[in-house]
């Protein structure tokens, strides 16, 4: 086989860009996997490491254990790598502007040329969430992109204020189980310390990214399914 014929041919980028390194997986986790079979590169930049998630071990210590969680659930959906910005937590905005973060996120985006860019919902319940959407319509509308701008839901079940927004509707139903499989790599997000928060908030997690795809999939009429609303 020729040398040519062994390189990998893109069929284009597309980009993720959420607030913590589980965010990707909740929120697009099987259309991320579904773009990748399909040929496309898919990359992520999240803006903070997430260290939030184990407030009582050291930010430097749980950092490194959520970049190596994050990069194994990238394997797992076969995406193209992870960057993270290192925001802190409940400040991104402020962090992002005193260290002027701005000239490195557009240098990233240009190198990646996504035809695609999947962020937050602006009117996410998470504060983090609804920050990460802003800077990246700020950045998107400076930069001039032309790239599809699709905007992903992770703790609404339902969002009714957008039922009549323009959808990108994504058939999962071969790819649920990679997105199941590449949320189990968080580890860290599952406290182990008490019965409680390892029978109840595991269980919710996936019980609750469960019930969103399948009654997307319902509605679509597919097993599971993930809603994105075109924003641009």
């Amino acid at each position: 086989m020729a040398k040519a014929e062994k390189e990998h041919k893109s069929k284009g980028s597309i980009l993720v860009i959420c607030a913590h390194p589980d965010d990707k997986v909740l929120g697009a986790g099987g259309a991320m996997a579904k773009y990748a079979k399909e040929g496309f590169d898919v990359h992520t930049i999240i803006m903070s490491f997430g260290e939030g998630v184990k407030p009582y071990v050291k930010r430097e210590i749980i950092s490194k254990t959520r970049i190596k969680e994050a990069q194994k659930a990238d394997k797992i959906i076969g995406g193209k790598g992870v960057t993270f910005l290192g925001l802190k937590e409940n400040r991104f905005e402020q962090d992002f502007e005193k260290r002027g973060i701005d000239k490195n996120f557009k240098k990233i985006i240009r190198k990646i040329r996504p035809t695609k860019i999947f962020t937050h919902s602006s009117d996410d319940a998470h504060s983090d969430h609804r920050a990460t959407f802003k800077l990246v319509l700020k950045m998107y509308k400076e930069m001039n992109l032309k790239a599809d701008f699709y905007t992903f839901e992770v703790w609404h079940l339902i969002n009714l204020k957008k039922r009549d927004k323009p959808k990108l509707v994504v058939d999962t139903s071969n790819t649920f189980k990679t997105k199941m499989k590449a949320l189990k790599a968080f580890k860290s997000q599952i406290d182990l310390s008490t019965f409680y928060n390892y029978l109840v908030l595991n269980n919710f997690l996936f019980l609750l990214t469960y019930i969103k795809d399948l009654l997307n999939g319902i509605k679509h009429n597919t097993k599971y399914a993930e809603v994105f609303y075109k924003v641009r």
